[in-house]
């Protein structure tokens, strides 16, 4: 079965492209074979994944306008495992145009039924904001891996999430739950206990991936070198964290199931 997850976090600034591509890298290089699908206009996952030298003509934007099919959007990568659909700033114009039917919000989830068997792990990039693209990529998913950082006040962010998980499941009838909080840049697991209760989210603390990414000047030097983290430095702190965290979501799936 293969598991469809969002990486979500309404703030610019939680790390959710950089999470995007770590852990799809991670998951790769862990043996699962993975697809990473881009779904921002901003296209910073298309960017760090390590594509920039391939030549390649179709992404999602002819995917979500009908133009192509899901498979000739597919790119392969450096890491054998690791696939990407990758997006542009052309990709806007086109939310623009679905955007005027909420029906198309479960567009990407129907073309991936073609290709969802192919994969044990499908992470999809979403916006920033509750954008048409946004609510696509979340309606796509089955589980949202919330980015989150002690940086940003959460708690106001958080319940507007929770809100629009509720929107999606009544709305387009799909199942969509939380697999987990992942805290990105952080020095102690305290830290992350101290804001938890600072702004008032204790209810959520079962939530907490036992991991946490840390502060870690790999993780800028490979966004630099627009690269995954492990194929810089797969000693550094950062590329044993995603590594650890990508462990830690698949024993979700297989030991924890459902929350």
């Amino acid at each position: 079965m293969t598991n469809i997850i969002t990486i979500a976090g309404q703030k610019g600034g939680t790390g959710k492209s950089i999470t995007s591509v770590n852990l799809a890298a991670s998951l790769a290089l862990s043996g699962k074979k993975t697809l990473l699908i881009d779904c921002d206009p901003q296209a910073c996952a298309t960017q760090w994944c390590g594509i920039r030298d391939l030549d390649y003509t179709c992404d999602i934007t002819r995917v979500l306008s009908g133009r192509a099919k899901v498979v000739d959007a597919i790119v392969n990568t450096r890491i054998n495992a690791l696939s990407i659909m990758p997006a542009g700033f052309n990709l806007f114009q086109v939310a623009l145009k679905l955007a005027k039917n909420s029906g198309n919000e479960k567009l990407l989830r129907f073309f991936l039924k073609d290709i969802e068997d192919d994969y044990e792990y499908i992470i999809i990039d979403s916006p920033s904001s509750y954008s048409f693209l946004s609510v696509t990529a979340m309606t796509a998913a089955d589980r949202l891996l919330v980015c989150m950082s002690v940086h940003h006040n959460a708690i106001e962010d958080f319940h507007c999430l929770l809100q629009m998980v509720k929107y999606i499941r009544v709305t387009h009838e799909v199942p969509l739950k939380i697999a987990g909080l992942l805290f990105n840049r952080c020095d102690t697991a305290k830290q992350i206990e101290s804001f938890m209760e600072n702004q008032n989210l204790s209810d959520a603390k079962e939530l907490v991936f036992n991991t946490f990414i840390p502060h870690d000047a790999a993780i800028k030097n490979s966004r630099e070198l627009k690269i995954p983290v492990a194929l810089h430095d797969i000693k550094s702190p950062a590329a044993d964290a995603y590594l650890r965290a990508a462990g830690e979501l698949d024993f979700f799936f297989k030991e924890r199931g459902v929350l």
